[in-house]
C-alpha cells in the first residue's frame, strides 16, 4: 500500500499550485521514503495524554492500544529534534490558527 500511496503523493504534488504544498505524513521520519523530497518538515505537536485522548476518540481503540502504537513510532523528542519547524496543537484553536499563518508567512517569506 506505501508505495501506491507515494505514487499518488507524487501525483498530486506535479499538480499542485500555488507557493508550496503540504504532505501529511503521519509515519514521516519511520518510513524514510521521504528524506531528501522535502523542502521543509514541520511536526504538529501536542502532550502524549492528548494525543492518546483524540487519537481513542478517532479511532475508537483503547489507551492501551494507542500507547504500544505510539512506543512503536519514533519517541517525540526525537520528532521535535528533527522537525524544520513545530507547531504547538496542545492549545486552543485560535493558538493553533495563529502559528500556522505565522508559518504559512515566514515559508512565504512575507
Amino acid at each position: 500500500m506505501h508505495p501506491r500511496i507515494r505514487q499518488e503523493s507524487a501525483r498530486r504534488l506535479e499538480a499542485a499550485e500555488g507557493p508550496y504544498a503540504v504532505l501529511v505524513v503521519p509515519l514521516f521520519f519511520e518510513s524514510g521514503a521521504w528524506a531528501g523530497r522535502v523542502g521543509r518538515v514541520v511536526v504538529v505537536d501536542c502532550p502524549e495524554s492528548l494525543q492518546v485522548a483524540r487519537t481513542v476518540a478517532r479511532s475508537g481503540l483503547d489507551p492501551e492500544q494507542v500507547r504500544a502504537i505510539m512506543a512503536a513510532q519514533w519517541p517525540r523528542w526525537r520528532r521535535l529534534q528533527a522537525a524544520d519547524e513545530v507547531i504547538w496543537n496542545g492549545g486552543s484553536l485560535a493558538e493553533l490558527e495563529t502559528q500556522v499563518a505565522a508559518l504559512d508567512r515566514r515559508i512565504r517569506g512575507a
